[in-house]
Parts: C-alpha cells; structure tokens; sequence
C-alpha cells in the first residue's frame, strides 16, 4: 500500500531496489550452468539419502534419551515425554550444500541427560540399531574445543554435536533454539554447541531473497575453495563468515539475482572500511551472563581486523583467525575477482574464468615453509596433525608481526598426506626432513605395521613406517627487507606450542619447518596438466658489484634439509630427533 514504510533489510537502508533486468537474468542463467557443470549441487537421490541419515539420527537420539532415563531411574511419564531432536545446521541447512559436502548436526537432549551420558551410550547404541557396513568411519572427539562425533554413514559424512537444554524437561519434535531463554544454564561448551544451529536459523530469516542468497553462495563457496582462501582454522573465512558477507550483500540489493549478487559481493567486499563488522542486525545486548563481540569493552574483540558477526544471540566474531597476511591475500582476490566479473558482463570473459584454480604452488611464491608433523604410528599421526595444524596459524601470525622482511605469509588451506618406509636413523632424518625418497602408497603402508623386521638373508633388519603431514606457507619477501631474513623467534614459538601439548610424545612425534623453494616442492602438490616451477639457469657474474648481498634463507635459523643431518645426529631419539628450537 501506498505511505506503508518500506521494509529495511539489515542496519542500513537499501544500496538499490531494483529488479532484474534481461541481462542480468542472461548472466544468472549462465551462472547456474556453470555451478552445475562445477557438480555444484546433489542429485535428488543424494538429498533423498540424507533425509534418510538425519530421520536415522532421529531415532538413535530418542532411543539413547529413552535409555539414559530409564537407567538413572526417571518416572515413566519423563521417560516417555523426554523427546530429543537432532537439528542440521550449516551448509545442508542453507541449502548451498553439494555431492561431498557434510552435514553439521546437533543433537538436543533434556536436562537429564548429559554430556558424558552421550559420549558413553551414543556408540554403542548407533551400532546397534545400524547396519555395521553403513559405518565407514566413526571417530568420536570428546575432548574437543566442541565436542564431536564425526562419522560416516551410508556414504554421507557427519559431525555430530550434542547439547543438554538445562532449563527444559522434554525436547518435542517442534522445538525451536530461536528462544533466547532456552541458553539459560548453559556452559561455553553448550554454548559453542547451540551456536551453529542458531547462526543457520537466524541468517536465513534475515534474507531477501533465499533463492537469490543461495545461488550467489554457492558460487562464492566455489570461488573461494578454488582460490585457496576458505578456511577458517587456517587464517580464512569459513563457510558461516562467507554466508553472512553475502548475506549483507543481499540485505543491499533485496531484489537482485544472484548473478547481481555477485558481482557487487566483490565490489563492496573489496572496498569495505575495515576493521568496520560486516552485520546483519543490530547486536542485542548481553544478557544472561554471555559475553557479546564488543570492541569497545574486550581488547581481543578490537584486535579482530575484519569482523563478520554473527546474527544469533549471543553475537561472536566469525573471522577472528584472520591475520593481516590473509587479509591482504582476500582484498587482492576480491579485486581480481571484480575485474573478471566486469569483463563477464561485457561479455568478454565467462563464469569459468571466474572460478579458476589458484596458482599458489606454479607462479604465487619462490619460497615456502614446509611444516611437516611426523609420527612413529597411524593412530598417534591423525592426533597430532590435528594439533599441529591448529597451530600452524599461530606461525603465520608470529612471522606477520615479526617485521622480519616478510610481506605476506600465505598459509595454503589442505594438508599433504604421506607415508614412508626405511631402514636406517639417517634416512628417518631424511623424510622428516621433506625428504620423498622413501614414500610409499598409503595401500602399501596398510599391509605392515608401522614397524617390523626384515629378513635380509641371515641378518634381520628393522624396517620403520613413518608418517608425515605437511602444511605450506608461500612467502613474499619485503622489497626494503634487507639483507637478514630471520624468523628464528615465530619458529621458535611455534614449536614450543607444539611441544607443551599434552598430545606431545617426543619419543614418537617432531615437527619441523623447512625453507622449501619452489623447484623443490613434490610433485603431489601439482594437479596433472599444472606446469611445476624450474630451476633458473645462473649467469656467471664478475665477483664485484655496487649492489647489497642476496639475502640468504640460511639466516633464517630454519632446519635446512642439506646440512641439517649432522646437527641433529645428538639430538635423535629412537630414530625421531626431539624438535629443537629454531
């Protein structure tokens, strides 16, 4: 009706009403396809089939609720009105989710079951009422930051996460967690919990247009996967951080397609005022006891240097891994990004080329750090590469606050993978050192243990099955640097997180960062068909010149793989050297 206010979407006012034009429908259109082609979205029978997993969960969530009550003695009538609801949040629940996307879920029990009677009876009760080929992974992580159970069933990954509602005696199937007062008595790692399920709920109320929001998020999910800058535990956004971004630029343009989203995702992004938060809504004020993202008040809240908050009570900063090398990556992607996308609506350029992978290992960087996690055994390794990887951020941020001649430290978003087999304490010192030449097949490294003996005619002789993970940093050294090039102290630091963990077992376990140059990475850090960095061929030159010295990596005080062996022949321990400090 005419003199009716308009609806404001967000804590500001619209950029632009406008609708759809031709054009921009053309390009939403060809956006579509193209996310298609990029097996972007589940096949009905794949979404079928998780409607199949999560109504399982459904029933295991019950029956466990049912049984924990029964066994702490609860009157029938709480027994049969306890409930229980299993909630998905995340990727499945924005519905941007595709073929091998996982499922966050979140288990919601009344006040009397608990956290420990989840972890105790959740197993044993799930392989009871599943089918045992169904499970292909079952992994559960009680002492988490938050809590989990990450598994796989009937071919759809799942973290499960569980939650005791204190303030509530029955959990019925219609219940909602918008409900403030239902936080009410909840610790921090409840809090943590519930978070993920409120965030997904509360986005989605704030969109204009969920088809529009939906389609533009996919195609960013795709973009930043493919340019290496989606991670949160790696210094990036993750999936809730870039959801919200576009969130907000939908907020905008309420009657944009996605297409249009897009586009102006990467023009606004790009020129944003940070450290100004990108919100959906006005923060509500802290209530209950819960600490609320205020930078005013918290030092570590005003430290964030580009803050994505999130909209459900209580409101926290999506992006605080960030540091101001990743940063610095993100703003020279969005505007390569935009200048792509305006080639693509004057037609010069396609969807394609926007979504194209990244070159951070063939042309990004001349030098790197290997951080490589080696373990004795498998079970120990996914434990401590776990560790370590948490940690490799920290790393990051030491050499960014250094002022150590180092512009940007670019930690890469995916692990390296690797097992080895040898015989001697030199050739361990080898692989740990990057060393490939003793890598085997992980189908190899399952047909023996981790260690083993030999035969070799009359002699028997120890054959050692080594593990390792490696994490790349790609550098690019500051023009006025010098010619000292010393990161000794974050590398330092780094190893001493490492080593102070509880995890930590110096007799099986080391950590090493190694200065990598870019004609030495492995061949496995290449697709097929990428063109691997060589060796320049030197000129001779004559001695003199006007010009200061190179600078030298060996200033760095990093493990060097060539003169490292002898140094470390005193320091090794069942054949594993203790990390020392760099």
């Amino acid at each position: 009706m005419e003199g009716q206010p308009k609806k404001q979407w967000g804590v500001t006012s619209a950029i632009s009403e406008a609708q759809p034009g031709p054009r921009d429908l053309e390009l939403n259109d060809q956006l579509v396809e193209v996310l298609k082609r990029e097996n972007n979205f589940e096949t009905p029978e794949g979404t079928e089939n998780r409607v199949k997993v999560l109504g399982h969960f459904q029933k295991v969530i019950e029956e466990l609720i049912r049984r924990v009550c029964k066994k702490k003695g609860l009157p029938q009538s709480t027994i049969e009105n306890a409930g229980g609801k299993v909630f998905a949040f995340g990727s499945y629940a924005l519905g941007v989710y595709n073929p091998g996307s996982d499922i966050d879920t979140l288990a919601v029990a009344p006040k009397h079951v608990g956290l420990d009677d989840f972890f105790d009876h959740f197993p044993p009760i799930f392989r009871e009422m599943s089918s045992a080929p169904d499970i292909t992974e079952f992994v559960p992580v009680r002492e988490a930051y938050v809590p989990i159970i990450k598994m796989e069933y009937c071919g759809v990954s799942i973290d499960l996460l569980f939650v005791s509602l204190n303030s509530v005696s029955t959990v019925p199937k219609d219940l909602q967690l918008t409900d403030k007062n239902l936080l009410r008595g909840l610790d921090d790692t409840g809090m943590r919990s519930v978070n993920g399920t409120r965030v997904t709920t509360e986005l989605l109320s704030l969109v204009p247009q969920v088809k529009a929001f939906r389609h533009a998020t996919r195609a960013i999910k795709l973009w930043s996967t493919q340019r290496a800058i989606y991670g949160a535990v790696f210094g990036y956004p993750g999936g809730v951080a870039w959801a919200i971004m576009v969130a907000r630029i939908c907020q905008l343009y309420p009657f944009a397609c996605g297409a249009t989203i897009l586009s102006k995702f990467f023009t606004l992004m790009g020129k944003w005022h940070w450290p100004r938060p990108v919100m959906l809504k006005a923060i509500e004020e802290g209530t209950m006891g819960l600490r609320v993202w205020n930078p005013l008040i918290y030092p570590q809240d005003k430290s964030h240097i580009m803050p994505i908050i999130t909209p459900a009570f209580p409101s926290m900063c999506a992006t605080h891994t960030v540091m101001h090398s990743t940063k610095a990556i993100m703003l020279e992607e969005f505007t390569r990004a935009e200048k792509i996308v305006n080639l693509i609506i004057a037609g010069k350029k396609t969807w394609g080329d926007l979504f194209e992978r990244h070159t951070f290992f063939t042309k990004d960087h001349k030098y790197y750090l290997s951080v490589i996690a080696a373990c004795r055994t498998k079970e120990s390794h996914e434990l401590f590469a776990g560790l370590v990887q948490s940690k490799v951020r920290l790393l990051v941020k030491g050499i960014d606050d250094s002022g150590a001649g180092v512009e940007i430290a670019r930690p890469y978003v995916k692990s390296f993978e690797r097992v080895h087999r040898c015989h001697t304490e030199e050739q361990i010192d080898r692989i740990i050192q990057g060393n490939m030449a003793f890598q085997i097949s992980s189908e190899e490294a399952a047909v023996n243990g981790s260690s083993e003996k030999a035969e070799n005619g009359e002699n028997a002789e120890e054959v050692h099955t080594i593990y390792t993970t490696t994490f790349y940093i790609g550098l690019t050294l500051a023009a006025d640097g010098g010619k000292q090039l010393d990161i000794s102290y974050p590398v330092s630091e780094f190893k001493r997180f490492i080593t102070m963990s509880d995890i930590y077992e110096q007799e099986t376990m080391s950590v090493r960062v190694i200065h990598t140059r870019n004609y030495d990475l492995p061949a496995d850090v290449f697709l097929p068909g990428e063109t691997r960095p060589t060796k320049p061929v030197k000129e001779k030159k004559k001695k003199h010149s006007s010009k200061g010295a190179k600078r030298s990596f060996t200033e760095t005080e990093l493990d060097n793989t060539q003169n490292a062996l002898a140094k470390r022949r005193q320091s090794e321990i069942n054949g594993v050297p203790t990390p020392t400090p760099a």
